[in-house]
């Protein structure tokens, strides 16, 4: 049965005369569900305590901060100037706890403040999320992505240095290196560094410190590592060798290590599709070791075979294979390998993610300190809106495949935005009873009766 015409349409003849008032008046109605997730999950005395001891200047404490920041990526909002839009939504300040938001300057000096002060107690919260929602999923095996990206800055911005940069050649840069936990998605740990130094470098000890990390939160639990060639170091093989960890690191294609005669002195190939591998062991004399490596070839498309790749391995009319090598410790056999290093490149979906929706490529001081703090917390509230996906909105669950990807189906922030958070409502008073009103709406409304019904199971 159609419509009549005097139904779907109206007149838009009708001039309207703007206005602004002072109103209870929220943009971000949806953020509600996430301060009563936050008053669940005990995270405003967690920030405090993360801040215990420590004395700041100001009408701010950093938890307010934190808070606001929070906020503000859930908007969002990128720049620290953005906070200025967000001054008045109802939503907004009863999620930071506060009257009157802070201004632009205050953040970046709040910020600065933390350069003198230690912020082990914040990095702690930021992981701890990650690991207790990890264990609570019971699952036995967890399986660490280590990467560094590059974040473009400006030329007075201590500690940056010009190194390899795709998107800006010579623009100065850090290189954060970052722990991502493949199951889950969540980013376990970050340390910022130089834009001029090697993908390795400081790796050694970041790695270790994860693998004591998740070792005393999760006892017993079996760890796996997957790293490109850029890991591909004496030192780095040597710890997780020492440390019995399951590891399948890319063999870079240097001369140095003989690659292209031991590809060429393989005889028998094992075949799946148009893949083909061999286990072979292999001697590098300058560290004096056998390393177990699986050779790959792969069958290039027609497209790929007109420009062959790896032209200083192979010459430019061989290009019917695309050659590479992976150095493993694990039991499974070669196609299982191959499938389980490529589940690597899914860190660099939720890399992205954390860069655009989370602000993470944004450099808000000139203050190196300042800066690593702001990556911190940004870790944190990525890491809130898994938990609050994972506790709140029923995700559905994926086979746990030998990729080893997230085992649920995950959200992006940006989607969660439109179809939860930015919702307009109205605060209003109703026998002694605040109340938030919003826009009749049925699809709205089963998702978020459906997350208060999960809240409150949870609770």
């Amino acid at each position: 049965m159609r419509s009549k015409i005097s139904n779907i349409h109206q007149s838009g003849k009708q001039k309207v005369r703007i206005a602004f008032t002072e109103q209870k008046l929220s943009s971000y109605s949806g953020l509600e569900l996430f301060k009563k997730y936050f008053d669940q999950i005990g995270l405003y005395s967690d920030l405090k305590r993360a801040f215990s001891g420590l004395s700041f200047t100001g009408d701010f404490t950093p938890t307010d901060i934190v808070l606001c920041f929070i906020s503000l990526w859930l908007c969002g909002g990128r720049r620290l100037k953005h906070i200025e839009h967000l001054h008045g939504d109802a939503s907004v300040e009863r999620v930071s706890g506060l009257k009157e938001l802070p201004s632009d300057r205050t953040l970046s000096r709040v910020l600065k403040q933390l350069v003198k002060v230690k912020i082990e107690g914040l990095i702690d919260l930021a992981a701890g999320l990650a690991l207790k929602k990890f264990q609570g999923l019971g699952l036995k095996t967890i399986t660490l992505d280590f990467d560094g990206t590059v974040l473009s800055t400006g030329n007075e911005v201590t500690f940056a240095a010009r190194g390899y940069n795709p998107h800006k050649r010579f623009s100065k840069s850090y290189y954060p290196i970052l722990c991502h936990i493949a199951q889950t998605g969540h980013f376990l740990l970050v340390r910022n560094r130089p834009g001029n130094v090697h993908d390795s470098r400081y790796a050694v000890s970041f790695i270790k410190a994860v693998i004591t990390q998740v070792r005393e939160a999760l006892p017993g639990i079996k760890i796996e590592v997957r790293l490109d060639s850029a890991f591909f170091q004496y030192d780095i093989i040597k710890l997780l060798n020492k440390e019995r960890v399951t590891y399948a690191i890319k063999v870079p294609m240097w001369k140095w290590t003989n690659i292209k005669s031991l590809i060429n002195g393989i005889n028998y190939w094992h075949h799946k599709d148009d893949l083909s591998w061999r286990k072979k062991e292999m001697f590098l004399k300058g560290w004096n070791m056998n390393l177990p490596v699986i050779v790959y070839r792969q069958k290039l498309s027609e497209k790929k075979v007109k420009n062959p790749k790896q032209l200083d391995l192979f010459s430019p009319d061989d290009g019917l294979y695309e050659y590479s090598v992976v150095l493993t410790n694990s039991n499974l056999c070669g196609g299982n390998v191959f499938q389980f290093y490529n589940g690597r490149s899914n860190m660099e979906h939720n890399i992205a993610e954390l860069k655009q929706e989370f602000a993470f490529d944004v450099i808000p001081t000139k203050e190196y300190s300042a800066n690593t703090a702001y990556q911190v917390i940004s870790l944190l509230a990525y890491n809130l809106v898994r938990n609050f996906q994972i506790d709140a909105m029923s995700p559905e669950k994926r086979d746990q495949r030998i990729r080893h990807t997230h085992c649920m189906r995950m959200q992006s922030l940006k989607t969660i935005r439109f179809t939860i958070i930015a919702k307009a409502g109205r605060i209003v008073n109703q026998s002694g009873v605040q109340v938030l009103k919003m826009q009749k709406n049925d699809t709205t409304e089963e998702i978020y009766n459906s997350i208060l019904h999960e809240l409150e199971i949870a609770a």
